[in-house]
């Protein structure tokens, strides 16, 4: 939930302006002082927002079909999924992560019940759809 700093209750207010490292941090002190975890939440936001590079200007990486949210982990990224493809008991999916410069890596990602029993056919079948996401990747660069 995004709140106005000045109406803020808990750190927790301001927590969708907070990286992920910030958020732990916070979590492992909730036990103290609930103003003092608020103010330094605030001053975290508040340096997270002035170092943020214009976001909405960088294009989503080609042949995403999803992206999410920026984060900030010492830098700004976002992470992506691209392609799925299915076939007998897996699923192959091209995943990967944008830099704020526009520059990505991309990864391929195996989904399945049961890879470790696979009949000839299903290897095969497999093995098709890996090497057309690897295909797809190489194209894309």
């Amino acid at each position: 939930m995004s709140t106005s700093d000045d109406t803020a209750q808990t750190w927790r207010d301001v927590a969708d302006r907070l990286t992920s490292a910030q958020i732990a941090q916070l979590e492992r002190l909730e036990r103290d002082e609930p103003q003092t975890l608020l103010e330094m939440a605030r001053q975290w936001a508040a340096q997270n927002m002035a170092a943020a590079p214009p976001l909405d200007d960088v294009t989503p990486p080609a042949g995403a079909v999803r992206t999410f949210g920026w984060q900030r982990d010492g830098t700004w990224f976002r992470d992506f999924e691209g392609t799925t493809r299915r076939g007998g008991p897996a699923r192959v999916q091209i995943s990967g992560r944008q830099q704020v410069d526009g520059s990505t890596r991309r990864w391929i990602t195996v989904h399945a019940r049961h890879l470790e029993a696979l009949d000839p056919a299903s290897a095969r079948e497999l093995a098709a759809l890996l090497i057309e996401a690897a295909d797809e990747m190489e194209k894309l660069g």
